[in-house]
């Protein structure tokens, strides 16, 4: 009986410390606390000696909990200059066991280098620094266009910088020249849409320009040549000859040229102007413009620092110089055959509506 007696108290649970004192007889059956997993049962060839109580089956051992990580490894997700993108990601394994994890995808940035890179947890604490490099924006193309002749000063600029840093442009000098106009960003950030800006110089020789549809009538053999005051071609109009004029250029010395279309130019002396091929050139020949009411305030919007030039009429005569900024009363208002706008704002004063900015009615 000794023997059973010890086999039943290795295979049994051991009992609480109050149920101790219980003996077990054949009139009490002892129920054991049931397990919290299934118990296995006992063989089927097993016998129960005569006399005795069959033993409870003991329940199978519970699968011991997960292992307490014992290494740490901390990621730094950081820029190229140290500075912190996203926070740091910690990750906790068994030691030596296979490092699982993928870098983040960062907006506007690109991976660059990694420090401390490993593939295992080789010591209880490990550090690992991630190195993303900011992406380039699309460029800023800067153009430099000869306003009267639509032609390129100088190859495209190509201005680069980082996504989302900010830029500010200035036009470049150009020998010659003055700038005379800009259109496009001056001022931004750089993003993921290329951008245009356009300057627009005029020779610093040129002090004014007129767009004309105009004629002219030759009193003389004239020469012609390749700009004003530039190199003569070497052959001559004919006097007493018309010829279409497309622009006309004052100097800054008082010359007077005339443009007669592409890089075709002669002196004014010697000729007369009139508005259509039929008219007789020995009559002077006045337009009488009829402007339509058109009443608003404005301001002149030229280059900072500059002056623009008004005319008696559209196409006519100066008649005087306006500042950038100075403030507008537009009383009329003329769209002439080229589909162009004059502002009348005076008796004998009009000013090309390219050079004006209207204030807008809900302000006025």
């Amino acid at each position: 009986m000794a023997f059973f007696d010890w086999l039943r108290r290795l295979i049994e649970p051991k009992p609480r410390r109050e149920s101790i004192s219980q003996p077990i007889t054949r009139r009490h059956r002892h129920v054991p606390i049931k397990p919290s997993v299934e118990p296995v049962q006992p063989s089927s060839t097993a016998s129960t000696p005569p006399g005795l109580t069959a033993p409870t089956p003991t329940p199978q051992a519970t699968q011991p909990a997960a292992s307490t990580p014992t290494a740490t490894l901390v990621v730094r997700l950081v820029d190229e200059a140290n500075h912190p993108l996203q926070p740091a990601l910690v990750i906790t394994g068994a030691l030596n066991a296979t490092v699982k994890y993928r870098f983040p995808q960062i907006p506007g940035y690109a991976l660059s280098r990694i420090h401390g890179f490993t593939q295992n947890f080789i010591s209880e604490y490990g550090l690992t620094t991630v190195i993303y490099r900011r992406l380039l924006g699309k460029p800023i193309i800067g153009y430099l266009v000869d306003f009267d002749s639509g032609r390129l000063l100088a190859l495209p600029q190509i201005h680069r910088g980082h996504l989302g840093v900010s830029f500010t442009l200035t036009p470049p000098t150009v020998d010659g020249y003055h700038i005379f106009q800009a259109q496009g960003p001056q001022r931004g950030i750089f993003s993921d849409h290329a951008q245009r800006v356009v300057y627009f110089y005029r020779r610093d020789s040129w002090e004014m320009v007129q767009r004309v549809h105009q004629y002219v009538f030759l009193q003389r053999d004239h020469d012609v040549y390749d700009e004003p005051n530039g190199s003569a071609y070497g052959y001559q109009f004919p006097a007493d000859s018309l010829w279409r004029l497309f622009m006309i250029i004052t100097l800054t010395n008082g010359d007077v040229w005339y443009n007669l279309g592409g890089n075709q130019w002669l002196r004014a002396a010697d000729t007369l102007r009139r508005d259509h091929q039929l008219a007789h050139p020995a009559i002077a020949q006045k337009r009488l413009w009829q402007p339509e009411p058109f009443e608003r305030l404005g301001t002149v919007d030229y280059v900072p620092g500059a002056a623009v030039t008004i005319y008696s009429e559209p196409y006519g005569e100066a008649s005087g110089q306006l500042t950038h900024g100075e403030a507008l009363d537009v009383r009329g208002r003329i769209i002439d055959d080229q589909h162009l706008t004059w502002y009348q704002i005076g008796p004998e004063a009009y000013i090309n509506a390219r050079y004006v900015r209207l204030v807008p009615i809900n302000t006025i």
